[in-house]
Formats: structure tokens, C-alpha cells, sequence
């Protein structure tokens, strides 16, 4: 800020180069904080992979009913069963 003004740019070069402050590091992170971190990301990691992964299983489901020729009787009558012991309480 107060420096000498120079006339010449051979002058100017002379001169030493105002000391750059180096860049701020930054700071550690604590063991609480990185574990947050790794927790969020793999939050987004597993988001991402459901909204990719099941529709990719419905719609091989899907394939694989189509390619036998629709749900056969014995496993509709089967589920049905199913739920029927369910909401009775398993009695």
C-alpha cells in the first residue's frame, strides 16, 4: 500500500514479489464430522442405486411373468393362503 511508485518496468522486476499468504488450509475435520460425512454420502450412494436398481427389478419381474405366459392359478391361489393365515394371526 505505501510502496515506492517505480518508472521503469525493468525497475519493477527487480523488486521482490510481495510475499503471497499462503492458501488456507483447511481445517481437520473431527472423527464425528467425518462420519457424518462418509454417512451422508453413502445416504446418496444407496439413493441413487434404489432409484436405479428397482425399477430394474420390477421390470425383469415383469419380463420373467410375460416370458412364462402370465401368473400360473396354483401360485395366485398359494398367496392367498398366504394372507389369509396372515391376517388371521398365524392361528
Amino acid at each position: 500500500m505505501f510502496r515506492r511508485k517505480t518508472d521503469t518496468l525493468l525497475a519493477h522486476a527487480a523488486e521482490p514479489a510481495p510475499e503471497q499468504s499462503a492458501p488456507a488450509r483447511k481445517e481437520k475435520l473431527s472423527w464425528f464430522e467425518k462420519r457424518d460425512r462418509r454417512r451422508r454420502r453413502r445416504k446418496v450412494f444407496e439413493e441413487i442405486l434404489g432409484w436405479i436398481l428397482v425399477p430394474a427389478f420390477i421390470y425383469l419381474i415383469y419380463l420373467g411373468v410375460q416370458a412364462i405366459g402370465g401368473i400360473p392359478k396354483e401360485i395366485i391361489d398359494f398367496g392367498n393362503e398366504l394372507f389369509g393365515f396372515v391376517m388371521k394371526g398365524g392361528r
